[in-house]
């Protein structure tokens, strides 16, 4: 993978089909662990499936979890593009 964009932002503001990386939490060690329990840790790689009513469904692998939007919004990820 290549990096596309050093930029980091709120996993609730990026577009669905979007490819990033997890680079850290903005949240306390509540939020934290629950995501370590998902798997969803720095360094994870995802695609966004679908957004709907604030929350989203995000892809690992073959994967899929649903996070509301307070979960995603402490979630700071940077764009990926994929190898061709």
């Amino acid at each position: 993978m290549h990096i596309a964009d050093e930029t980091t932002l709120p996993l609730s503001l990026v577009e669905v089909g979007a490819y990033v990386r997890i680079v850290r939490f903005n949240g306390g060690m509540r939020s934290a662990h629950r995501l370590a329990e998902l798997g969803v840790i720095p360094g994870t790689e995802l695609t966004i499936i679908t957004t709907h009513g604030g929350g989203m469904v995000i892809g690992i692998g073959d994967t899929r979890l649903a996070l509301g939007r307070g979960l995603a919004h402490k979630v700071l990820v940077t764009f990926l593009e994929r190898k061709q």
